[in-house]
């Protein structure tokens, strides 16, 4: 009985693959150098992994269980390619078992991660959610992570697909539980969120809702736990690709006690506190220069109903393919803020940084001054496999 556990183990780690299965070993590697300024120690030169997207390697596979039907898996882990070591926990940006078919549908359930359904919303942003895109003015709440999962992705019905995905917390309290979200890291509760897609001949939409919950089931933070509404699109002409969209974020529980707690800082500009609305809205456009070269520009802008003010960011990005699975990218950022939002280029935790709260701020928080600029440019080299 031992040795046929081994044959069966052996066989899987070696990738073998019989005439209706497959198993397949992908990966990405993404390391940069990047340049910024405005940040509250002056300005930073530094080696950065993941700027474009985040370096991971994983295993995914199919195995045909006739009548259309196949069982599918995907096993992915983050890694920081800078010193070798794991982004967070094993396998912690997906780790799912389904089953999937062309007449119904597809079915997962498992830990979704870095592949909450937010996250989709990559498709209609003009710089493909690398540093400087759609995250940076809301702090990172695009990237919401999300595990204990389910979800059902319909099959194509003239163009339109849909998708939904709900989160549980395997908790008694039915909240607490679940991974952490955006930037801050606190436990959260239950997600869930729906999708909708066309794709046309040179025409996409998209609409995304979901819900992502703090560990009382709370919506208290705009840029963690909180309900996102975001509609978009994307029209092709020719070797130009054109974007525009919408986000609203909403969390009424938000407030300066529930996040500081006792320790809220006294320094920041009359009139701050922790928002409980923001409008986000951005356009841009991506030239295919040539085969091996594109150039895109976009712009995004942030209104939150109060403390975190306005911002504007004004983008510039360009890539060129060295081959099919490999090329070099380079990205140049700007935001403005208003007098009362101190939003920076790495969509940094929410509060003062050290300039600005000498008491309660950290000189590793990468925002800027309230009402101060922040420029940015990095540039660095992806392989893929």
């Amino acid at each position: 009985m031992k040795k046929v556990i081994a044959a069966v183990s052996l066989s899987a780690l070696t990738g073998i693959t019989y005439a209706q299965n497959s198993v397949t070993l992908y990966g990405r590697v993404d390391n940069g150098i990047q340049y910024q300024t405005g940040l509250a120690t002056g300005h930073q030169v530094s080696l950065e992994t993941g700027n474009w997207a985040p370096s991971e390697f994983g295993l995914k596979g199919a195995e045909d269980l006739g009548g259309g039907t196949k069982a599918i898996f995907r096993l992915e882990a983050g890694l920081d390619t800078l010193n070798g070591t794991s982004m967070g926990s094993l396998f912690g940006r997906q780790a799912t078992v389904g089953l999937t078919n062309d007449v119904w549908g597809t079915f997962k359930l498992g830990n979704f991660g870095s592949y909450e359904i937010q996250q989709d919303s990559f498709d209609v942003d003009p710089q493909v959610m690398q540093l400087y895109a759609l995250s940076t003015l809301v702090r990172g709440r695009n990237w919401s992570n999300a595990g204990n999962g389910l979800e059902y992705t319909s099959p194509t019905w003239g163009g339109l697909t849909i998708k939904g995905q709900y989160d549980l917390t395997n908790s008694t309290t039915w909240n607490a539980g679940n991974p952490g979200s955006g930037q801050v890291g606190a436990p959260q509760g239950r997600s869930d969120g729906i999708k909708a897609q066309y794709d046309g001949a040179n025409l996409e939409l998209l609409a995304i809702y979901d819900e992502i919950r703090d560990s009382n089931g709370q919506f208290s933070n705009v840029y963690t736990a909180s309900r996102s509404a975001l509609v978009g699109g994307t029209y092709q002409v020719g070797p130009v690709k054109f974007y525009a969209a919408y986000q609203h974020l909403s969390a009424p529980s938000a407030s300066d006690y529930g996040y500081f707690g006792t320790s809220a800082p006294s320094t920041q500009p009359d009139g701050v506190s922790l928002p409980t609305a923001v409008d986000h809205e951005w356009a841009g456009a991506t030239w295919q220069v040539s085969p091996f070269t594109a150039l895109t520009a976009a712009v995004y802008h942030a209104n939150a109903n109060k403390g975190n003010g306005n911002a504007t960011m004004f983008t510039l990005s360009g890539t060129y393919n060295l081959s099919k699975r490999t090329f070099l990218y380079s990205e140049l950022g700007y935001i403005r803020n208003s007098s009362t939002s101190n939003i920076g280029l790495d969509d940094g935790n929410y509060g003062a940084n050290v300039n600005n709260d000498p008491v309660n701020g950290s000189s590793s928080n990468t925002n800027p001054d309230y009402g101060h600029g922040q420029l940015g440019a990095f540039a660095g080299i992806v392989t893929q496999f």
